[in-house]
């Protein structure tokens, strides 16, 4: 990198040449860590952006797939939790557009199920969640132009789920999540995105895996297991649509 000086270097000129020299140096060896730092940061930019959505099931898988697409993909999983479909709409642009991503893989559900005890509602109606799905997925489409990829919600055991809550104003059943599943899947197949299905990666998981080891105690959260399984399959159903 450095040319080495030929020339005799009269004791006259010794101070001023390695002046110089030093001076070129310094100018040498910090346009090169320059250099090397735009070329990391190129690196990190140019790879395609994954952004993940979801409740805390997504949080608790999340690191999985960061690290399963390390080299790959930038993959952005916001801090909060996603809530119900109508919360997740309503912070929309932040999550998901604003980060002008390649792909979106979200999740909605356990939330909208919530059902209150005193009128045997759901948080989220099953037209309103119905509804919702198609504005999240149409508006991702609309404002980015994004790959949308949706996961169905994850099983709830009943008895943890009850015991879990005992005292709450509303309870979560494994049949309600099956229920809204269904309505997913159906707006998804109309509107042509390609669904994950960890619902059944958990309630039907190879041996020696069972619902019950993959939920925890409270009938609803992940176990270290489930969360990598999870992370992994979220991982590969991604990586069949990076481009």
């Amino acid at each position: 990198m450095f040319g080495i000086l030929s020339r005799t270097i009269h004791p006259t000129h010794r101070g001023s040449v390695i002046t110089k020299s030093l001076i070129i140096a310094v100018l040498a060896l910090s346009f090169s860590a320059t250099a090397f730092g735009q070329s990391g940061e190129t690196t990190i930019e140019a790879l395609p952006k994954v952004i993940l959505v979801g409740d805390s099931i997504r949080l608790s898988y999340a690191p999985v797939v960061t690290k399963q697409l390390e080299g790959k993909a930038l993959v952005v999983s916001p801090e909060a939790n996603g809530g119900d479909s109508g919360n997740v709409l309503k912070n929309l642009e932040q999550w998901a557009i604003q980060q002008k991503p390649m792909i979106v893989h979200f999740n909605c559900g356990i939330h909208d199920t919530k059902r209150f005890k005193a009128t045997g509602r759901f948080q989220v109606s099953p037209e309103q969640y119905e509804a919702n799905l198609r504005t999240i997925v149409e508006r991702i489409r609309e404002k980015t132009g994004a790959v949308v990829l949706f996961a169905t919600t994850t099983p709830i055991l009943d008895d943890r789920a009850a015991a879990a809550r005992k005292g709450r104003d509303y309870e979560l059943l494994g049949k309600s999540v099956v229920q809204y599943n269904a309505i997913a899947t159906k707006v998804m197949e109309e509107l042509k995105v390609p669904v994950n299905d960890l619902h059944a990666a958990i309630s039907k998981p190879d041996s020696p895996h069972t619902a019950e080891t993959l939920i925890g105690n409270d009938g609803v959260h992940l176990t270290a297991p489930a969360r990598e399984l999870l992370g992994k399959q979220v991982a590969t159903f991604v990586c069949r649509h990076l481009h």
